[in-house]
């Protein structure tokens, strides 16, 4: 945020990115282009390090090494405080692999899964 706020060339033309990618974002859900969503993903992780290199400790490499090969894209969603890791796999039998081997080795005892859909209906209120 320091860095925004002192107009540093480096740190603006991040954001910018970022901004422009959450645009193709939504481009690729609006077309159903799952493959494109992979991508931006994948690049938002990539612009979130590359904004603040403690985006991706130690720990959540650790967890994501491991699963590398079977990933199209992923990120950290939540302010850093816990929340949740979307993982997008490359096709079905990835995903299954990941849920296999994060099973098999969770990367702490409170770590599980949620299955992640989008609503056809609107915005509805859970708790998970």
């Amino acid at each position: 945020v320091r860095g925004m706020f002192l107009n540093q060339g480096r740190v603006l033309d991040r954001v910018h990115e970022i901004r422009d990618n959450a645009g193709a974002a939504a481009r690729a859900i609006q077309r159903n282009d799952l493959d494109a969503v992979g991508r931006v993903v994948a690049e938002s992780w990539r612009l979130n390090q590359a904004l603040d290199a403690g985006t991706n400790p130690p720990a959540v490499q650790a967890i994501l090494d491991p699963i590398a090969d079977c990933l199209q894209g992923c990120k950290l969603a939540g302010a850093g405080g816990g929340g949740y890791m979307l993982l997008m796999a490359k096709d079905e039998e990835a995903g299954r692999r990941i849920q296999k081997r994060l099973k098999e080795n969770p990367p702490n005892p409170r770590a599980r899964f949620v299955d992640l859909t989008l609503s056809k209906t609107g915005l509805a209120v859970t708790k998970s």
